[in-house]
């Protein structure tokens, strides 16, 4: 596929209904899809894919395997991957994110794209669905519409989850490794319990990382 195809695709890609709430920051989202598309060769028909996709807990990394992200997205997920990457690097390179595609269902309606959208709309209005999308898009891209519409809610829940994490310290990479530390010193106290011989390792690693003040009581109770 050359840039004038994938464009033309992503062009025809139309979110009719968007899901309002973001994904979460420190748990699963599931966001429940109808993709509808017209039926090559078919007046008046709609092709309409359901499903769920699963965005897994993100993870603080700086992730580069994009196309390993998409599970269950077509057999050209690979090849929409890459031509979506460079638009989404920055967003990509913060959060890691890892997508599932479950549950997916195909069948065929009565009545054009249009129709057809407008029909489910009303439907998830009347049941107040805030976590279900509707989507347009070309019949041999649903693939690379779902994995767009899953990238964009990505983005505009990238701003939320960064507050989140901010609040707990994990932007800061001075408390991340002064965490990693305690929990290091922890586990040399574990290990002494069970082996004295480890006694001097953790009155090493407690001088070097400048905690022995801090523990000197717990560290002397060895003696």
């Amino acid at each position: 596929m050359d840039a004038a195809a994938f464009r033309k695709l992503v062009d025809r890609i139309q979110v009719l209904h968007a899901p309002s709430h973001a994904l979460a920051t420190f748990g699963a989202t599931r966001v429940s899809y109808h993709l509808v598309s017209p039926v090559d060769d078919m007046k008046d028909r709609t092709r309409l894919r359901k499903g769920t996709v699963l965005s897994e807990k993100p993870k603080i990394l700086t992730p580069e395997a994009l196309t390993e992200r998409f599970q269950g997205f077509g057999r050209k997920a690979s090849e929409f991957a890459q031509w979506l990457s460079p638009a989404y690097g920055d967003l990509l390179r913060a959060l890691e994110y890892n997508f599932k595609n479950k549950d997916l269902r195909t069948r065929v309606l009565a009545g054009g794209p249009a129709e057809v959208a407008e029909r489910i709309i009303a439907d998830l209005k009347r049941r107040e669905a805030p976590d279900e999308a509707v989507i347009g898009c070309p019949d041999a891209a649903w693939g690379l519409a779902l994995m767009k519409f899953t990238l964009d809610h990505a983005s505009r829940s990238f701003p939320v989850q960064v507050r989140d994490l901010e609040r707990r310290g994990l932007f800061d990479p001075a408390r991340k490794e002064e965490d990693r530390r305690r929990q290091e010193i922890e586990r040399l106290f574990a290990a002494t319990h069970a082996d004295h011989s480890v006694v001097e390792l953790l009155g090493r690693k407690l001088r070097e990382y400048g905690l022995f003040s801090e523990y000197e009581d717990r560290f002397l109770s060895f003696f």
